[in-house]
């Protein structure tokens, strides 16, 4: 098998994620080795859920029925029958209705993903699946609530489906560095506050996508945000902030690097958000990301005290 695209152990995963996402391709071949295998598998399939919960072409009784299935399916739950029922659904129906090639590549290979999991380490396997487990819950209520209702009535809706999409996230990364590489991760005694300010971070760069993309969801009737959007903001920003800061505490300058980047172009991005007009979608120039980049290099270099 070719491996050129591999980001760590497995072609396959190192081939789709290059397809689906260069820009996280790239940032994960910054992490020790160790970690690449579990972060690039629990991206795809996260990737493939978010994929199916986001086809607007099926009806959202459908996508509700195949996330449920595809949920069951990581876990390890789903009877063999019902598996090929979904794996047929996936390289079918859904595959079809992606715009973007790689995704429609990704679902037809959505049952390979499963088969690699399989042999995985199986506390990396355990991770994985519990992450899965909650950015699927999180997807299924947003095609629940929003099958009914066009907004959130209450501030805790707002943190509850940004940590199920994104903040478990900053907890699986947490937990996967010390599976992985234990105390070269990070002080295995701040496992706790590593913990808590990941997922901080998580909901953090959460939070960005939600503020920068409020007007063109409020098109699509939903609205993920029942107060002012400037408290959202600072609660952003705070986050973020609480990112770097997780980041400097790791202990290699590749870890840094690649943890903190994301923190500081979300940063960058609420800065533009404050100064555009309404109605328009801002977006990173490259050459702000490039800035971010020696930014990040520079943070990088200095590991704070534990």
């Amino acid at each position: 098998m070719n491996t050129t695209y591999m980001p760590g152990g497995d072609a396959l995963t190192g081939e789709l994620l290059k397809a689906v996402s260069r820009s996280f391709f790239l940032t994960i071949r910054w992490l020790p080795r160790a970690m690449q295998d579990g972060v690039a598998l629990g991206y795809l399939l996260a990737r493939a859920t978010d994929s199916v919960a986001d086809t607007s072409a099926a009806e959202s009784s459908q996508r509700e029925w195949v996330l449920e299935r595809m949920g069951k399916a990581v876990a390890g739950e789903l009877p063999a029958a019902e598996q090929e029922q979904l794996l047929q659904e996936l390289s079918g129906v859904l595959a079809a209705a992606q715009s973007n090639v790689a995704e429609r590549v990704l679902l037809g290979r959505f049952g390979e993903c499963l088969q690699i999991l399989q042999k995985m380490p199986p506390g990396q396997a355990a991770l994985i699946r519990s992450v899965l487990a909650t950015i699927v819950e999180g997807q299924l209520w947003d095609l629940r609530y929003f099958r009914e209702q066009h907004a959130v009535t209450s501030d805790e809706q707002t943190r509850l489906y940004t940590y199920q999409v994104a903040g478990c996230v900053g907890k699986f990364w947490t937990e996967l560095g010390l599976e992985t590489l234990g105390a070269s991760f990070c002080a295995p005694a701040r496992k706790e506050l590593m913990i808590e300010a990941g997922i901080r971070y998580g909901c953090g760069l959460q939070l960005v996508n939600i503020l920068r993309d409020r007007e063109e969801d409020a098109t699509r009737g939903r609205c993920y945000l029942c107060s002012p959007a400037e408290p959202w903001l600072r609660r952003a920003e705070r986050y973020l902030r609480d990112g770097v800061d997780y980041s400097t505490r790791l202990c290699s300058f590749k870890l840094r690097f690649a943890s903190m980047l994301p923190a500081l172009i979300g940063l960058r991005t609420l800065r533009l958000m404050r100064h555009s007009k309404s109605g328009v979608r801002v977006k990173v120039p490259r050459r702000t990301v490039y800035a971010c980049m020696l930014h990040a290099v520079w943070l990088s270099s200095v590991q704070r005290a534990s």
